[in-house]
């Protein structure tokens, strides 16, 4: 029976350890958090503690889009991109609990964010 339960407890651990984690949650100055499934409680993790919820780079591979510079990545980690504007982008990814980024092959420069601590250095 002890056998039984040690099998079933490696079993277990393997299988929480496979569960892939698309999103993290980015604090400055500090080591990227992905442990988030959901963008959506990532997103919001994130504006409580003046981060940021980004795609998880290790898990999830960023699409390049000749189409629209921003893409969707789904919980699941499927990506639908084409956005050309991010708001709209960030609006959808809200709604289906996914997270915006840029795709792989972005040419758009980010604006630095004055009021972000490192002031977009």
């Amino acid at each position: 029976m002890i056998k039984l339960a040690a099998a079933a407890a490696m079993i277990l651990t393997f299988s929480v350890a496979a569960i892939a984690a698309p999103y993290c949650l980015v604090i400055p100055n500090g080591s990227p958090l992905c442990q988030y499934v959901d963008g959506a409680s990532c997103a919001a993790d994130a504006n409580r503690q003046n981060g940021s919820c980004q795609v998880n780079p290790n898990e999830v591979r960023l699409p390049a889009s000749r189409v629209g510079e921003y893409c969707l990545i789904m919980p699941n980690g499927a990506s639908r991109c084409g956005y050309a504007d991010g708001n709209v982008c960030s609006r959808d990814a809200l709604a289906q609990k996914g997270a915006c980024t840029l795709s792989a092959g972005a040419r758009t420069q980010r604006i630095p964010d004055a009021y972000a601590p490192n002031a977009g250095r």
